[in-house]
């Protein structure tokens, strides 16, 4: 009896904790939008952005990775094309094609549009493989696209850009590959160190593009405001790459292993909550009532469309599929912000 009142108890300080992990996971996240706007709104290139954050991040987190686990970081190697791909799509693609659409919508509108991604997995599993997702998964899809429509406020006074629009789709076709990428990814090969050489890599592929032009990367001295509090230049931009990135990765995959992907990745989407919040007080951005209702409808159907797939049975020999992933299996890492 000893025995298993340990046992319950360690699990639920365990849960507690993976909890708790998740939430700060989803805060910091939530904080990058806020930040990395302060400094574009001073002269910063969203691309200048993205470069200074994923290659600050990534030197931070190939030394974490070194001390942490620096047989992976040796074995790396054997993971090239999965580094490679990460690196193009998970990080370079999704945070620059976001941090452009900053340029023309609210945090929270462009992060609301890039969370759609895991219903791009399920229907693309539909249409290529005729993997038809459950009826509680499809209500959850209606509602999230029904609450879509809502956060673009079509049909309102609100003029959305249509730029903006395409650079959060984008993001979102990142993000979808991120999930493929991922449910591809071997179990044995540590998401802290995909992280961290995957960052490497988008840093490059960022860089690349920037020298040949057709991505500037501008940056300036000038100073930042956030709130009503000015700052120089490098705060938000250490809070961007230690905070938003760093401790958001570590945190989020601390608590993958404590709680699982699936409760992981449904706390998760209180980030739009934090990015709203946060991207009201720091810079004064705001939604319109049909945008917030909207916006509860987008991630509410989304949340439903995952345990809709959490409640399906599956064959104990059967592997998972990309659609069934993006629904009940998120990767066993956070989602790149």
């Amino acid at each position: 009896m000893t025995g298993d009142t340990d046992m319950r108890s360690s699990a639920a300080v365990s849960i507690r904790t993976g909890t708790a992990l998740s939430v700060l996971s989803a805060f910091t996240f939530g904080l990058s939008g806020p930040f990395a706007k302060s400094l574009m709104g001073v002269g910063w290139s969203p691309g200048g952005t993205v470069l200074a954050r994923i290659a600050g991040a990534a030197v931070v987190m190939l030394v974490i990775a070194a001390i942490a686990d620096p047989s992976g970081l040796r074995t790396a190697h054997r993971h090239a094309k999965t580094i490679v791909l990460y690196g193009l799509m998970a990080v370079a693609g999704v945070q620059a094609s976001f941090f452009l659409a900053l340029q023309y919508l609210s945090v929270g509108v462009a992060l609301m549009i890039q969370f759609l991604a895991p219903l791009l997995v399920i229907g693309w599993a539909w249409a290529t493989r005729g993997e038809r997702p459950g009826p509680v998964t499809l209500l959850g899809t209606g509602l999230a696209l029904a609450g879509a429509v809502g956060v673009l406020d079509l049909f309102g006074s609100v003029e959305v850009s249509l730029a903006g629009v395409a650079w959060s789709t984008i993001s979102m076709v990142c993000l979808a590959c991120f999930f493929v990428i991922s449910d591809r990814t071997s179990d044995t090969f540590s998401p802290l160190v995909l992280t961290a050489t995957g960052m490497s890599v988008g840093a490059v592929a960022i860089g690349c593009v920037g020298l040949i032009g057709v991505l500037p990367l501008s940056v300036t001295a000038a100073d930042t405001t956030l709130g009503s509090v000015e700052l120089a230049w490098f705060v938000p931009l250490a809070l961007l790459i230690l905070v938003s990135t760093v401790v958001a990765y570590l945190s989020g995959s601390a608590a993958v292993a404590r709680i699982g992907p699936t409760l992981t990745s449904l706390i998760l989407l209180t980030e739009v909550l934090f990015a709203v919040i946060a991207s009201w007080i720091m810079l004064g951005e705001s939604m319109t009532p049909v945008q917030i209702i909207g916006g509860a409808g987008l991630l509410g159907g989304i949340a439903l469309a995952r345990l809709g797939g959490a409640g399906g049975r599956r064959s104990p020999l059967s592997a998972p599929q990309p659609a069934e992933c993006a629904v009940t299996d998120p990767p066993s890492r956070p989602m790149p912000r």
